[in-house]
């Protein structure tokens, strides 16, 4: 069972290429503009966020299509299924007993009573809770393993200059860029403005988000 720890890689230089999954249109002409960005930065291979996708939504996908043009090795990333499952079961629970004390809630004749206050309070504690739980897991724990299964993928490779490109979720990137910044990783956020027919350009980042 894999343990979430991230260890920053002393031996190599590591720039990762930032690139929102969701802009990816092959009608476009982002699959030349990415094999330049291969080509002109010797990228090793390229990881994408999966998100608990079904494997056959993500086959008919823009950024299938893209990824197979490119010709380059590339790897499915998210939480371990134990990890999710954990967190998962806990959110469920409470989720559970709010569906409980709704129905007796609703059941009560007097819901202005000491009751039934007593019992709306402690719904909408478990709510803002439930709500709070799902933030963490999709906004902190899960980038955190996203980051740690980047890392396991470059100590493979034996270039001491790596660079690689990350697809990622708008709701991960201020962690993910946090973290990799914190490991001493340079990230650089590749921008496609195809649509407005505007010259790719290349922004680093400066600073924590």
């Amino acid at each position: 069972m894999e343990v979430l720890e991230l260890k920053p890689i002393t031996n190599k230089k590591i720039t990762i290429y930032l690139i929102d999954k969701i802009r990816i249109n092959p009608k476009l002409n982002d699959i030349d503009t990415l094999k330049e960005l291969v080509s002109n930065n010797e990228v090793s291979f390229i990881t994408l966020e999966i998100n608990n996708e079904n494997f056959k939504d993500f086959k008919n996908s823009n950024l299938s299509i893209v990824l197979n043009a490119l010709d380059l090795e590339f790897h499915l990333l998210d939480m371990p299924e134990y990890a999710y499952g954990y967190l998962f079961e806990e959110i469920n629970k409470k989720e559970e007993q709010i569906g409980e004390l709704l129905t007796e809630y609703r059941n009560l004749d007097d819901k202005n009573s000491f009751k039934g206050l007593n019992l709306k309070s402690w719904i909408d504690v478990l709510k803002k809770e439930v709500n709070h739980d799902n933030k963490i897991l999709e906004t902190k724990t899960r980038p955190q393993w996203i980051v740690k299964k980047i890392l396991d993928l470059a100590r493979l490779h034996e270039n001491e200059d790596l660079s690689l490109i990350h697809f990622f979720h708008e709701r991960t990137l201020s962690e993910i860029t946090k973290q990799l910044r914190e490991l001493h990783i340079e990230v650089i956020v590749y921008e496609l403005n195809n649509f407005h027919n505007i010259q790719n350009i290349i922004i680093k980042q400066e600073g924590n988000n």
